[in-house]
């Protein structure tokens, strides 16, 4: 029996049909359609230059070298003519050529400006006749004339701009061959024995105008007097903290101070130096009797309101440059114990314990000479003597003398140290008194420098000038962050600790923190925080907490 399919077997037989050449279909055209490629740099973009090359009677060329240089940036590609004379560069970055063929020295064919556009192939065929080797022989001539002319120009503009020097006198080492006859010879020659002498020569010079005028303005400078100015103000407030009343909490302070200086260059590797101080204004040392001073400034202090010189000395440099001597009225402590960290009241610390040793014990400036002998390795050597006294009869009368050895190193993969063991001795009293000291400023890192200072021994003087007049012991420091761990570039700002003692039983020990914003590189302004507790065997201990703000400004 014939038996037919039902209509809804046929439909269902056709969407099966259907559906199976879809996806049939839909993998073909998958597997047909090419990747998409990565996207290419501009530098990938190439295209080719090919040609023939032929005689003047159009025979091919064979075995022709052709050149192709880059306008642009002068990259050479070359390629070789085959049998046929055909040459090809297949994959030339894209840009402007110079096509050029060489023969015998000589350029025998020269075409500029051949353009290779990407993804296309410049077709360049070239004919080597007498008018091809003619025209690369004028193309070559025109661009020797253009270089010829502005090397012409450059040495006019050269002689316009620019002067002969006076003439110089100059000592050259030469080298020559003696014969046993005594005959010269600048090359070696059998038998002679080379000999060196040394001939002078005046020779002249060309400069610009400009540097000529500079000279000459630098020659002016080392002979006029520079002037500086350094001033500063410092303000500062007590409180008391500790022991009984003294009426001095809550009062404020305000000592300002203005130096001049003055240097001249007298000659070669010789300087003079000044410099006249005057200060104005109250420090809170006239009312809170310490040890040491609260602002360092006060030891400058004569008199208020008057103009006093400091310093004035002559400095001269020898043994190339190895061994300095000065004369004149002196600051030694400028020159002895001078911690990179903890030496200038005008930018650092202002309490004097941590600006100065104490037991060094130089009240005052006064006459007399150092000397240092700095080989620029790792020790130095130093000698002063100066009179501490101003009333002083005689140059024996009140003599102060130093004497320091210096270590430089760099321990343990650190960076920069500096070492210092120091003794001084002093007959302000009619009898020789001693004291020893050591400093040191140690990097631990760039942005961070530790310092300290020991010091013991006895006083110089007993006539005031000093709070030291017996045995007596002083110890500090502290630490120092500049770059890095600062708000603003050229900031910097520090901690230290100083504690005193008097053989007699007086102790002061001294905190002191500040932090100095560099606003230009001519004026800055710090911010300091002082507490200090001084100890006095019949009135006990007195506390006083002082801050204080200081503005310095130099130029």
């Amino acid at each position: 029996m014939t038996c037919w399919p039902s209509p809804v077997g046929r439909d269902w037989l056709g969407r099966a049909v259907v559906v199976l050449g879809l996806v049939c279909g839909s993998v073909a055209a998958e597997a047909q359609t090419p990747a998409v490629p990565a996207q290419m740099n501009m530098a990938d973009h190439r295209g080719g230059l090919q040609g023939r090359v032929r005689n003047a009677a159009g025979a091919a060329v064979a075995d022709a070298t052709v050149m192709a240089v880059n306008a642009d940036n002068g990259a050479q590609f070359t390629a070789a003519t085959d049998a046929q004379g055909g040459y090809a560069f297949a994959a030339l970055p894209m840009g402007k050529y110079d096509v050029s063929i060489s023969s015998a020295g000589l350029t025998a064919f020269r075409r500029r400006g051949v353009d290779v556009a990407a993804d296309q192939t410049q077709q360049l065929d070239i004919t080597l006749d007498a008018a091809s080797a003619a025209q690369a022989a004028e193309g070559e001539r025109l661009e020797l004339l253009q270089k010829i002319a502005t090397l012409e120009q450059r040495i006019t503009d050269l002689e316009s701009s620019a002067v002969l020097s006076e003439p110089e006198t100059r000592v050259r080492r030469v080298e020559v061959w003696v014969d046993p006859e005594g005959g010269q010879h600048d090359e070696p020659v059998t038998g002679a024995k080379k000999v060196v002498t040394y001939q002078r020569e005046r020779v002249y010079r060309r400069q610009t105008i400009n540097e000529k005028i500079e000279e000459a303005l630098s020659g002016e400078a080392e002979k006029s007097v520079q002037v500086g100015v350094s001033a500063a103000i410092a303000t500062q407030v007590a409180a008391q903290t500790t022991g009984a009343a003294t009426g001095n909490s809550g009062h404020a302070y305000a000592l300002g101070s203005a130096d001049l200086y003055f240097t001249a260059r007298v000659a070669q590797n010789t300087l003079f130096f000044a410099d006249v101080v005057g200060l104005s204004g109250p420090s809170p040392d006239g009312e809170i009797g310490g040890l040491t001073l609260l602002n360092g400034f006060t030891a400058r202090l004569v008199n208020q309101n008057e103009l006093n010189l400091r310093e004035a000395w002559l400095r001269t440099e020898l043994f190339s440059q190895k061994l300095s001597l000065t004369v004149g009225r002196l600051d030694l402590t400028n020159t002895f114990d001078h911690n990179a960290a903890a030496n200038d009241e005008t930018t650092q610390f202002l309490s004097d314990a941590l600006v100065n040793n104490p037991t060094l014990g130089l009240a005052v400036n006064g006459t007399g000479f150092a000397a240092v002998y700095d080989p620029k390795r790792s020790l130095n050597f130093k000698l002063g003597m100066q009179q501490s006294n101003t009333d002083a009869t005689n140059l024996s009368d009140s003599l102060f003398s130093l004497a320091e050895i210096g270590y430089f190193a760099t321990p343990f993969s650190l960076g920069e140290g500096n070492y210092r063991v120091w003794y001084r001795q002093a007959n302000s009293t009619g009898s020789h008194r001693g004291a020893f000291g050591v400093s040191l400023d140690q990097k631990l890192a760039p942005a961070i420098t530790l310092f300290a200072r020991y010091g013991s021994g006895q006083a110089p003087s007993t006539n005031g000038n000093s709070s030291f007049s017996t045995g007596h012991h002083f110890y500090s420091g502290g630490v120092q962050f500049r770059n890095g761990v600062v708000f603003f570039p050229g900031d910097a700002w520090g901690v230290g600790y100083a504690q005193t003692g008097l053989g007699t039983g007086p102790r002061e020990r001294l905190t002191e923190a500040y932090y100095n914003f560099g606003l230009t590189e001519r004026l800055k302004l710090s911010f300091h925080l002082t507490h200090v507790l001084e100890k006095q065997p019949a009135a006990g201990t007195v506390g006083f907490l002082v801050p204080g703000v200081r503005l310095q400004a130099a130029f």
